[in-house]
């Protein structure tokens, strides 16, 4: 067991435990039977997880979930779970920082998104063990076997110390599922009747929009927020801002290396100039900023719109359920990411979808390690991810030519159905395997064309998903970035809608420099740096 020591002060305001790890042997590790099963000795585990809506639905106590009591059946231990109530996880997680032991584990969003400085801070302040050393064929067979031979992955899950972080991580995407899901798709048959073909440059949508709009199209582009303070895919997705070779609303890696931010550059007055263009003749839907993924899906299938940018998700589950498949001459057809002239060689800003999530900790005060290790572990078996990604077969899903399909659950299910069904933020793995997404998970009308074409892009302009800050970079963050990104916002919107003349663009450029946005692209060039020396 490793000890920790806690101070009260001022600090404790901003959550910050305090301590210092004492060195530990390893133990031997729990013995696998053939399946690959650990006997975890009838440990009792703890564990502060924050509930899901979904899960929250189903039960008070993610112990109920039948796919859990069977990880504990077959692992030979026992989970305590603690939630925190819905809407005062932050409150929660405070308080248990400040009292004298911590749970064995803490879940999901509790470190990233409470701790101030996050992971890096937790583990200076002693919060956190330090498993590295248990990492390897004899302790973690199945994570090991994942990340030995993939430097991408051997990156994501390493810290700037050279610590393994991220073991008992959700695995998203692989190198050759590395795929964007949001992007445009234009109707088909309203192209035809323009007489123009698939847009490839800016001038051609442009053109596209025009011939659109003089044929009787309301809305030629249809788009939506993201809900809150976003502005929706013109701002979050870099489709079309990568034709000016710039992100739309973020950090990125310039053609010389360095990192830059978008809206601050010079050429991203070209790209407010070309929205505002477009909002200004009526090529753009007016309430964007309000509008849902749904509502533009079903003012494409009331035949007023020509092209939407939406997530593939919503265009099968909405408009090709309701209008396509009854209708084929109304499908929606995918257009890849344009640039400015036809020579010009496409910026690689392409959001990736290769990622890590629900991350889970093992904390200082946890009182078997080894069990807790062996058990992070074994979430990467193959038939124990497909119980906790799917649920109870017959109930959270079927098999299908010998693939997990999700049942939907039905608007009345029972209790016992809801508990049948998939755990929250507990799988390993999601959209790793190209042909079960292309054929399976996103196998309607155009999704599989518009999956293959918009990765084309590439990404090696966008950063990693995966840097990490300092205590000072941190708190430069934290002092300056969200100021930032609320002024972007405001003053993006103002440029589109012509509400600002793109004449204050040089104002807005030294406005951010005055809200320290120098001094914060720099904090990601550093971090960029040993992200990219690990």
């Amino acid at each position: 067991m490793v000890g920790r020591k806690k101070v009260t002060a001022s600090v404790l305001a901003a959550l910050m435990a305090m301590g210092t790890l004492t060195g530990t042997a390893l133990a031997d590790p729990c013995p696998r039977n053939e399946q690959g099963y650990p006997d975890l000795g009838g440990e009792t585990i703890t564990i502060w997880f924050a509930m899901t809506s979904n899960n929250a639905q189903a039960t008070s106590n993610m112990e109920d979930y039948h796919v859990i009591k069977d990880i504990e059946e077959k692992f030979n231990c026992k989970f305590e779970f603690i939630h925190p109530p819905v809407g005062q996880e932050q409150d929660n997680f405070t308080i248990m920082m400040a009292d004298s032991t911590l749970p064995d584990m803490i879940f999901c969003r509790g470190i990233d998104q409470y701790y101030p400085g996050g992971i890096e801070m937790a583990y200076a302040d002693g919060v956190l063990y330090d498993y590295t050393d248990y990492i390897g064929e004899e302790y973690t067979p199945n994570f090991w076997n994942l990340i030995k031979d993939d430097e991408f992955l051997k990156k994501a899950v390493t810290d700037d110390e050279g610590r393994i972080i991220r073991l008992g991580s959700k695995i998203c995407g692989s190198e050759e599922a590395d795929l964007t899901f949001t992007g445009a798709l234009i109707r088909k048959d309203y192209l035809e009747a323009t007489g123009l073909e698939v847009p490839t440059t800016i001038d051609e949508w442009t053109a596209l929009f025009e011939a659109m709009k003089a044929n009787g199209v309301e809305y030629p582009l249809a788009v939506h927020g993201s809900g809150g303070n976003d502005l929706g895919p013109l701002f979050t997705t870099n489709m079309f801002s990568s034709a000016y070779g710039v992100a739309a609303d973020d950090y990125y890696i310039k053609d010389d290396g360095t990192v830059g931010f978008g809206p601050y550059e010079d050429s991203y007055k070209d790209y407010l100039a070309l929205l505002n263009q477009w909002y200004e003749a009526g090529y753009i839907t007016p309430d964007f900023t309000t509008q849902t993924e749904n509502d533009i899906m079903s003012l494409t299938s009331s035949d007023r719109v020509g092209v939407a940018m939406t997530h593939l998700y919503t265009y099968g589950t909405t408009y090709y359920v309701t209008t396509e498949s009854e209708d084929e001459s109304k499908a929606l057809i995918p257009a890849p990411a344009p640039t400015l002239k036809e020579s010009d060689t496409l910026a690689a800003l392409r959001t990736s979808s290769r990622g890590l999530g629900d991350y889970k900790y093992i904390t200082a005060d946890c009182k078997n390690v080894e069990a807790c290790v062996a058990l992070l572990d074994a979430l990467y078996l193959e038939d124990i991810d497909r119980e906790l990604a799917n649920g109870e077969e017959g109930v959270g899903y079927h098999m299908e030519d010998g693939v997990p399909v999700i049942n939907a659950m039905p608007a009345d299910a029972s209790k016992d159905e809801l508990l049948g069904a998939a755990p929250q933020q507990w799988h390993a793995y999601e959209d790793t395997d190209l042909d079960y997404i292309l054929t399976k998970k996103y196998n309607k009308g155009c999704q599989p064309d518009a999956l293959t074409l918009w990765k084309e892009q590439g990404t090696s302009q966008t950063l990693s998903n995966f840097i990490l800050y300092n205590t000072e970079e941190a708190e430069t963050r934290s002092s300056y970035q969200a100021d930032v990104d609320t002024y972007v916002k405001e003053s993006l919107l103002k440029f589109v809608m012509g509400k600002e003349p793109l004449e204050n663009f040089e104002t807005f450029q030294q406005n951010l420099k005055d809200m320290h946005i120098e001094d914060l692209i720099a904090v990601e060039q550093a971090a960029l740096d040993r992200y990219n020396a690990r």
